[in-house]
């Protein structure tokens, strides 16, 4: 590697005190490995309601370089735009991190060979450590460039650079940052580009674990359920930016808010025959109404 390298890591967090000092810890001890490196920490808490600001704030009170936000409005689309517009000023390697995962003391040292080694990338993918049921398939795809988990990822300052020339930032209220982020990388931020290998790249050295949810209590029932109705959701928003940008081309033409994309919803969007239809169901008369 030629040049010391200074990273800026964001770890975005919505009501994870059980789980965001187990995060910052894990961080820390990567940013130790980083042999010459330096980096800054942004953790940035949108609309928590529990004490993760509050831990949050603890943690990095005798830290340098060492932040913490915190926003009222509880969405990660939004959270993801306020790191972006902090680091408008400077182009750093920016990792994102969830605030209910950890990563490997090398992660961190992995991304910054990566991209010394791959400069020409856009986002290098973190490699899930986690068992379940789609892990081993997820990790193929992630290593063969075909997949990125939100959880954790580095976007290079090379896809920062054009980010800020077109003005591309999520749509509010997205739901599914990784699928949208994989999009835009893979196709150069132009639909009608098709997929250019080699602009999101899997780090294999880059690993995380994440809390994965079990059905051992009333809460995390609910959560599940929760998350069976947000992923549905997401296929409908998924589908409707598909129809927006068959006729804009362009990812930056996207709204500011994913709202004024519901127009684009179709009843053929619905999964009507499979397990999934209920809640596709529900969403969709939702936006419909």
């Amino acid at each position: 590697m030629n040049k010391p390298l200074k990273m800026r890591i964001n770890v975005l967090a919505y009501n994870e005190e059980d789980f965001i000092e187990r995060c910052l810890d894990s961080i820390a001890q990567s940013i130790l490995q980083m042999d010459g490196h330096h980096a800054e920490v942004n953790i940035i808490c949108n609309g928590c309601t529990d004490n993760t600001y509050q831990v949050s704030e603890q943690y990095v009170k005798d830290k340098a370089e060492w932040n913490v936000y915190h926003l009222k409005f509880g969405d990660k689309a939004n959270a993801w735009n306020f790191a972006v517009e902090l680091g408008e000023r400077a182009l750093l390697t920016s990792v994102f991190i969830d605030g209910d995962c950890t990563i490997t003391p090398q992660s961190l040292m992995s991304i910054a060979q990566f991209y010394s080694d791959h400069p020409e990338s856009y986002i290098i993918a973190g490699i899930p450590k986690t068992q379940g049921r789609t892990t081993n398939d997820t990790i193929q795809k992630t290593l063969n460039g075909e997949a990125l988990s939100g959880n954790f990822y580095a976007l290079t300052p090379r896809f920062l650079e054009r980010l800020y020339q077109l003005n591309f930032r999520l749509p509010v209220g997205l739901i599914g940052d990784d699928s949208l982020l994989a999009w835009v990388a893979s196709h150069n931020f132009r639909l009608s580009n098709g997929v250019t290998h080699g602009l999101l790249q899997g780090c294999e050295g880059a690993q995380f674990y994440y809390h994965r949810l079990t059905p051992t209590s009333v809460k995390n029932i609910y959560q599940y359920i929760r998350r069976l109705h947000r992923y549905s959701l997401r296929h409908l928003q998924q589908s409707a930016i598909r129809e927006h940008l068959n006729y804009y081309d362009t990812f930056e033409s996207l709204p500011d808010n994913i709202d004024h994309i519901y127009c684009n919803v179709k009843f053929n969007h619905l999964r009507l025959k499979s397990k999934n239809s209920p809640f596709d169901m529900i969403n969709y008369v939702k936006i419909k109404n």
